[in-house]
Formats: structure tokens, C-alpha cells, sequence
């Protein structure tokens, strides 16, 4: 099996032609545009040429074979994922402050009603450490988890899989910060008041007191493997780079972190459509693993 790296991109996925891995429609040949070669790689040209997916941008690259198979050359700093209903755009791959490279799962957006009317607050991403994630999700799936295929299954692994997660918020208004932490106090009240963590949930609380957050402040909420839950607040940053950042608060609670993860992944979380994206992405990232140990046991890699 052909597999190919291209040195610019921060993964090189081999995808089966089930689906175009941006989007989630079937890759026919309507998705693909004109001819081109891949300037990263050599041409091969027994399996045909480099093609461009209309949905990839001018760095997204795929091989199709005769075979039916595609080699996706992602340059992943031209990637975005966008959240529609607010055009914010988060990268579908990037580095965090700590572990490897993360990928955004999708992104939703958070409403409020003010006089019976929908008023939008934030675009919401959800970040996977991409590898371990890639590799627990495919240890589920073979287990016969995912039988179902339903979205809670998913959104359930993400929250409980053992690797390191990450909510990014960014608002579209300006709000206050007891009013962000109180859309989420309610739900988080209940879980930690029966495991008798209210002192965790007040500290929490306390970092949000008294700031305002001005529109375009990002919130990075990330889930560490040893239950500690590092807290990013940043007014208007100048990039999406938060690779070299320091925690403006760290607080080692795992039932926080569980409480707060499932506030949004959660059957009744606060943004229901966002879950069916994050379900999306998970199917897609399990995709990717399985077809990386199909391509390793037929000697392709």
C-alpha cells in the first residue's frame, strides 16, 4: 500500500474513500477539482496523479488510486474548523502547552434567550490529544462499543478516554465573568456538592470574580490524564498559538474535571448541537486509526 509524507504537514493520513476528511460526505468525484502535483512528494505515477479536494484548501492534497484509496497530505496550519453561526475559526490541528498535537473534534456555539430570543454568547471547540486519542478510540471499537454508532457513545468516549482533552471558548460579546461561570455553576453545583468538592468548585469559581471579558476573549479549558484541570484566560490574543502559555490557575480535581467536561459533552449539555460535531470528528479520528493498522498489517507502513 502506497503512503507518502509530506514534510511541511503534522500528519499524513490514509483514509479509505468512505469519506473525504473534510467532510462528511462520501469522496466522489465531485469533490475533487483539477489536476496537480504534489510539490512535497514524488509522483507516482502507477497510482495517478495528486488531486486537489475542493474542500482541503490549496495545502490539502489527495492521492486517489485506482484502488480507491487517498493519501491526505494535510498542512495543517491551513486548516480551520469553523463554527458557522458565529465564523469563528479554530485550527483542526494544534499544540497546547502541554502534551503533542491536539485535534479540534468540531466546534458549536453557546445561545442565551433574553426576551425570548436566541442571543449568541461564545463558538465552543473541542480539542483531543489526536494520537492517544486516535488509538483509544480504536481499542472501543474494536471492543464492539461504538456498535450502536449513536452520538452519546462517542461524545462518551471523548470525555472518558484516558488522554488529554480540551475545551476552547471564544466569545462573540461582551459578558462578565460571574455570568459565564454562572451558565455552568448550576450544572457543576450538584456533581461536586455530592462528592464533597464545593471548596474546589468555590476556587474555581473565584478565578471568574470581578473580570470582565471583553469579546474575542479565548477561555482554554484543558483536562490533564492526572485529573488536573489547567485554566487559559485570554483577552483578544494576537494568535491561536497557546503552545508556550502558562496556566493562569491549575486545580487537581478530577471530579472537577469530569463535571465540567460533561457540562458540555453531556446528554444535557449546554450546547446540544455542538455534540453531534464532536461525535463527527471522533468517527473520523477512529477512521484514520483504522485504516493506519489496516495499511501497517498489509506491509504499507
Amino acid at each position: 500500500m502506497f503512503q507518502s509524507a509530506c514534510p511541511t504537514a503534522r500528519s499524513v493520513v490514509l483514509h479509505t474513500s468512505r469519506f473525504c476528511l473534510h467532510s462528511k460526505a462520501p469522496f466522489q468525484a465531485s469533490h475533487v477539482q483539477s489536476t496537480h502535483r504534489c510539490i512535497h512528494t514524488q509522483f507516482d505515477s502507477a497510482r495517478g496523479p495528486w488531486q486537489k479536494c475542493k474542500h482541503a484548501g490549496i495545502k490539502g492534497l489527495a492521492l486517489v488510486s485506482g484502488a480507491g484509496l487517498a493519501v491526505h497530505c494535510m498542512a495543517a496550519d491551513s486548516q480551520v474548523i469553523t463554527e458557522k453561526a458565529t465564523g469563528v475559526t479554530f485550527p483542526q490541528v494544534t499544540k497546547f502547552w502541554q502534551g503533542e498535537s491536539y485535534r479540534c473534534m468540531g466546534a458549536g456555539v453557546r445561545t442565551k434567550k433574553v426576551a425570548f430570543v436566541g442571543v449568541k454568547v461564545y463558538a465552543v471547540a473541542l480539542y483531543v490529544e489526536a494520537e492517544p486519542a486516535a488509538n483509544e478510540l480504536g481499542i472501543r471499537h474494536r471492543g464492539g462499543f461504538f456498535t450502536d454508532d449513536s452520538d452519546d457513545d462517542y461524545n462518551l468516549a471523548l470525555t472518558d478516554g484516558a488522554f488529554s482533552k480540551l475545551i476552547q471558548v471564544q466569545l462573540v460579546r461582551k459578558i462578565e465573568g460571574e455570568q459565564f461561570f454562572g451558565a455552568i455553576e448550576e450544572a457543576l453545583t450538584p456533581r461536586l456538592g455530592v462528592t464533597g468538592e464545593m471548596a474546589t468548585l468555590n476556587k474555581f469559581k473565584e478565578f471568574f470574580h470581578g473580570k470582565s471579558l471583553e469579546k474575542g476573549t479565548n477561555i482554554l479549558l484543558l483536562w490533564k490524564t492526572e485529573g488536573v484541570l489547567d485554566v487559559v484566560a485570554k483577552s483578544n490574543p494576537d494568535s491561536q498559538d497557546y503552545s508556550q502559555v502558562k496556566p493562569d490557575l491549575s486545580i487537581e480535581s478530577p471530579g472537577l474535571c469530569r463535571a465540567l467536561f460533561e457540562v458540555y459533552t453531556g446528554s444535557s449539555s449546554v450546547v446540544p448541537e455542538a455534540r453531534k460535531s464532536w461525535a463527527d470528528g471522533a468517527r473520523r479520528l477512529l477512521d484514520s486509526d483504522e485504516v493506519r493498522r489496516n495499511s501497517r498489517k498489509s506491509g504499507g507502513g
